[in-house]
């Protein structure tokens, strides 16, 4: 068919220094050549009936997936959220200083907690893109999927994509979606993610660009599984 380990730079500053490639709601996101990374060729599989926590079929998995799970864990692993009105920045001082001590305080806080240990299940959103022959599937565009909380707005930041995100689905579901892609529909899929904090820098806080009184919580995972999930 044609259709067509040394210790790394601080994540709180990779941030604004890495060369991550927007586009209006998905971003693509650049890879290590030299790490392991998990296998993104995954099966595209339908949608349980039963809602979003039947994907999670792993029992040693905390599913983050709604707004009370990811504050009940945040709770466990933090205690309680920043004080937002206290982190903007007075005149005369240095930009984000306030946001990056308190990230670096943060950090040496949660320092050997047994949750940074604990893998964990999160969400996002993506669409099937170039058909890929060589899988008999299609790429993954893919961005991230935020939950507003008591918190803030979380938004989960995985790292160390595979090499390849493609979706293959099965011959009867490969013949619909050519089907609707035919007709201009795009197609919308849930990412489901694995993985557990990275240690070093397990979650960030920041401000969103849309507001500045938006408090941004970001947990930082290394991925260790990736699936597909077509509704």
């Amino acid at each position: 068919m044609n259709e067509q380990k040394s210790r790394p730079l601080p994540f709180f500053l990779s941030l604004f220094v890495a060369p991550f490639i927007f586009s209006p709601l998905f971003v693509f996101f650049p890879v290590l050549a030299d790490a392991e990374f998990p296998s993104g060729v995954q099966p595209l599989q339908k949608f349980p009936q039963s809602g979003v926590h039947a994907l999670i079929t792993d029992h040693t998995v905390r599913p983050l997936l709604t707004s009370a799970e990811q504050v009940r864990f945040l709770k466990e692993l933090e205690h309680e959220p920043p004080k937002w009105n206290q982190l903007h920045d007075p005149p005369g001082e240095e930009r984000g200083s306030r946001l990056f001590a308190l990230n670096r305080r943060r950090d040496e806080l949660r320092n050997g907690h047994p949750l940074l240990n604990q893998r964990i299940a999160f969400v996002w959103s993506g669409i099937l893109s170039d058909y890929r022959e060589r899988h008999n599937g299609y790429n993954v565009v893919l961005g991230p999927h935020p939950t507003q909380t008591s918190w803030g707005l979380v938004r989960f930041k995985p790292t160390e994509f595979p090499h390849e995100m493609v979706a293959v689905p099965s011959p009867i579901r490969l013949r619909t979606i050519q089907y609707l892609r035919a007709r201009g529909e795009p197609l919308e899929i849930v990412i489901l993610f694995t993985g557990t904090l990275i240690p070093w820098e397990s979650i960030i806080y920041g401000f969103s660009h849309d507001g500045p009184d938006q408090g941004i919580v970001m947990p930082v995972v290394q991925i260790d599984g990736v699936h597909y999930f077509v509704k």
